[in-house]
């Protein structure tokens, strides 16, 4: 029979040898998961192409189409109205301004694209305009609707700091839309084509100058500043913005 100091000795052997084991299999359970890592279920966004870190969406349900770049949600039980970012459509609902050209058909796109349905509202910078409006990239599904009406031709790209996170993005889609004479850009071109054919406008709904590439409202101080032989006069804002105009910031026309 062993001894008692035998059985000792065993024992402790025992115990070495579970506690070699036990601290195995913890080690090979701390290697293959990262100290700190948890695992998240994310969804992955499709587009833009770029790299862009995962955003945070708020989810809301559109209960009207106001215009080509407006709409109205419910979010809980408060209604919202949301502006979209980095684009401009036609004005159709300007209560100072007639319908633009090809603002009713940028208005039935954005119906066919969001009315009624459930969204994701990204946030930039900024919360809201000084309007009041949520200052918002609308997202339905994998398609952000701000990219989409731009690449349909129904937006231009119109931005402001902060809010530029996608606006080359925006610009790439733009540029596709005049190349391919999409929408406005394909309503916009036929106006220039057939105004160019005679003699150059003396009036219109907006000014600029030949020296610059600003547009303005005819009411605006720089405008009256300018003479009359460098005067170039624009239809609507996007056929100045065809020709490569851009808005005052002074009396900030569309």
């Amino acid at each position: 029979m062993k001894s008692y100091q035998e059985w000792i000795w065993a024992l402790l052997l025992f115990l070495v040898l579970l506690f070699v084991g036990v601290q195995a299999i913890l080690n090979e359970e701390t290697a293959s998961t990262p100290s700190g890592q948890t695992h998240q279920v994310v969804s992955h966004i499709t587009s833009p192409p770029q790299e862009q870190p995962i955003p945070i969406l708020t989810e809301a349900k559109v209960t009207r189409v106001i215009d080509g770049d407006t709409i109205e949600v419910s979010i809980g039980s408060n209604l919202y109205k949301v502006r979209y970012i980095g684009i401009d459509t036609p004005e159709t609902v300007h209560p100072s301004k007639p319908v633009e050209c090809f603002g009713k058909e940028a208005l039935n796109k954005n119906q066919e694209l969001v009315a009624g349905r459930i969204v994701k509202l990204e946030k930039d910078v900024s919360e809201t305009d000084k309007y009041g409006r949520l200052l918002r990239y609308v997202w339905v599904g994998d398609t952000m609707i701000n990219a989409e009406l731009v690449r349909l031709g129904y937006a231009q790209v119109i931005t402001y700091q902060p809010d530029v996170k996608y606006q080359d993005f925006f610009l790439s889609l733009q540029n596709e839309a005049r190349n391919e004479a999409r929408g406005l850009w394909g309503e916009t071109q036929s106006s220039i084509n057939i105004q160019e054919q005679t003699s150059p406008p003396t009036s219109g709904k907006f000014v600029g100058s030949i020296n610059s590439n600003k547009y303005h409202y005819p009411s605006c101080r720089y405008a009256k500043q300018m003479k009359p032989e460098n005067e170039i006069w624009f239809s609507s804002s996007a056929e100045a913005r065809a020709k490569g105009y851009v808005p005052c910031k002074g009396c900030n026309p569309p």
